[in-house]
């Protein structure tokens, strides 16, 4: 009976061991997908921080544009300034 019940704690602490090193993979698996999430919102946070820089420099270079156009007041878009005759 004695030898039964070695084989069979045995067997359970196999399957326990298993389950540890099956835990460490999901863990680990868990911990890349943290670390990844952090990589992307840096990368995010990055691509924000761009976008935003170039649209106020398009919006401040439309504004100058504007600002040096009503110097003549308003025109169209393809009139000249001046037109000599």
């Amino acid at each position: 009976m004695i030898p039964t019940y070695g084989r069979v704690l045995s067997a359970i602490e196999k399957a326990l061991w298993e389950l540890v090193e099956e835990y460490r993979g999901v863990g680990k698996s868990l911990w890349d997908l943290v670390e990844g999430q952090e990589r992307n919102m840096a990368q995010l946070e990055r691509i924000g921080a761009m976008m935003e820089w170039r649209w106020g420099s398009e919006e401040e270079s439309r504004n100058r544009d504007e600002e040096e156009g009503s110097e003549d007041g308003p025109r169209e878009e393809g009139t000249p300034l001046s037109i000599s005759c």
